[in-house]
């Protein structure tokens, strides 16, 4: 459903994620929990395509649909994504 293999994001000279490798299959659940500043955030916008790693690679599954809502409370358009992207 979606594998995440070594992402890594910076922001200027702040590494914000380094070699994240995870996967999630069908029927799995999963909470992000860390304090501020861990990259929760960054982790989740780069899975909804809205930033690109620095390294690595995300893979979601042909049938997966995307939701994001933002911490502010306002929600985003429903995404469709499948395949490879932004690396």
């Amino acid at each position: 459903m979606l594998t995440s293999h070594r992402i890594s994001k910076s922001y200027d000279f702040k590494t914000v994620l380094e070699n994240v490798t995870f996967s999630l299959n069908p029927g799995d659940r999963a909470g992000l929990i860390g304090p501020n500043g861990s990259g929760k955030t960054t982790l989740l916008r780069t899975i909804a395509g809205q930033l690109s790693p620095v390294d690595g690679r995300l893979r979601l599954g042909a049938s997966v649909r995307l939701d994001y809502m933002a911490q502010e409370g306002a929600t985003q358009p429903r995404m469709e994504r499948s395949g490879d992207y932004p690396t």
